[in-house]
């Protein structure tokens, strides 16, 4: 029990990584093992396509006399028989279906990775979602101090300076803003804890994660991979899968020879056996719209292939453009915004002696605190825009 304690401990004090979250919803998630299991179930299906029709045997009594039954020896028609009919399916009809569960069985296992893809995206963007709203709360709830601080320091400039009761006033309300962003923020953290916990199949209440901006690939990096899209894949199966379907419907065209044998036993005569071979006639065309039902299916697969790709590369762009701008907000918040309210800020908590100067750093605090807010969610919003783009090649890390 105390090793079990000691073990998850440190989950309990410094939170869950996102790898390991990624890595459980992969291996445990639901709605997975429902696709795994579907596969599966396609191995039993190919199994089946190699096998023959059940065989059909008929037992029969012919030339039955109303006025005395028991009797089957009056006249040669009179005969008890046992017969036995067999498909034989026409050569190469079994390989081909095969060839076609083998098929859809492909687009089964890419749906599983698709499936992967999407738990992957949701679970980043999930927790990218997590990290904003933390770090507003630390940096509201670092300016809730500072305010408060600086209320109780102006304080004494109340009796002599008339203007303190307003701009203490004043920064009461900004206390009773704080207050309500910090309540809206955690309700909202709650609810994507419990979503976090769905996405991943495993309870979390801390998240271990320390995001920040990088310089990303450039374009051509992801449109070179664009073919390893989850979707592009699944489709390209799907074509796969029309095409082996086409193959079936051509040998549907011939007929299974139907074999069948018989044995005729009589009373007062000498038994005999009969053997024949019976074809289905192909007389209504219904193959040949078949074949022609499954070749518009395989063109029309073809054609959303390509206009899948036109979409994948405007996508892509899309993408890539706005985690551009997102690095571009980034940049301009830290080199030029940052720096100079820094300083500002500075300079003004040193040398507050009334309450004008209070008023004026108290607003200064609000803006200071939008731009942190501002650079906070530009971070999470890049790495979200990546989560997006790193989804729409394949990513499944």
């Amino acid at each position: 029990m105390k090793l079990l304690v000691l073990l998850t401990l440190p989950i309990w004090l410094f939170g869950v990584p996102l790898s390991a979250l990624i890595e459980n919803a992969k291996n445990n998630h639901t709605s997975l093992k429902t696709i795994e299991q579907r596969v599966s179930a396609i191995d039993d299906e190919i199994d089946i396509s190699q096998n023959f029709a059940d065989p059909l045997i008929s037992l029969s009594m012919s030339d039955i006399q109303f006025n005395d039954i028991t009797d089957r020896s009056r006249e040669p028609m009179q005969a008890t028989s046992l017969g036995l009919q067999q498909k034989i399916p026409y050569f190469g009809k079994r390989d081909a279906l095969s060839q076609k569960i083998n098929a859809k069985k492909r687009v089964l296992e890419l749906s599983v990775d698709e499936m992967k893809v999407k738990l992957v995206k949701a679970i980043k963007i999930t927790a990218y979602s997590i990290w904003q709203i933390e770090e507003g709360l630390k940096i509201t709830d670092e300016y809730f101090k500072l305010t408060k601080q600086n209320i109780e320091l102006s304080s004494g400039y109340a009796s002599s300076d008339s203007k303190s009761h307003m701009s203490i006033m004043s920064a009461e309300m900004t206390l009773s803003e704080l207050r309500i962003k910090q309540s809206k923020l955690e309700s909202l953290r709650d609810g994507l804890y419990k979503k976090l916990s769905y996405l991943s199949a495993m309870e979390v209440t801390k998240l271990d994660l320390a995001l920040e901006i990088q310089k990303h690939e450039h374009i051509s990096s992801y449109t070179a991979m664009k073919t390893e899209n989850a979707s592009y894949k699944i489709k390209e199966a799907s074509l796969k899968l029309s095409e082996e379907d086409i193959k079936v419907q051509e040998l549907n065209k011939y007929s299974d020879p139907v074999v069948s044998a018989a044995y005729f036993h009589r009373e007062k005569f000498n038994d005999y056996a009969n053997i024949g071979v019976a074809f289905s006639l192909p007389l209504y065309g219904t193959q040949d719209l078949q074949i022609q039902k499954a070749r518009k299916i395989s063109l029309a697969s073809k054609s959303e292939i390509a206009d899948f790709n036109n979409l994948l590369d405007s996508q892509i762009a899309e993408l890539h453009s706005q985690i551009e701008d997102a690095y571009r907000v980034y940049d301009i918040i830290h080199k030029q915004s940052m720096p100079q309210i820094e300083h500002m800020f500075e300079l003004s908590s040193s040398s507050i002696k009334n309450g004008e100067e209070l008023f004026i750093y108290i607003n200064l605090l609000e803006r200071k605190l939008a731009l942190d807010e501002k650079s906070i969610a530009v971070v999470a919003s890049y790495n979200k825009y990546l989560a997006e783009l790193e989804s729409l090649v394949g990513a499944m890390q």
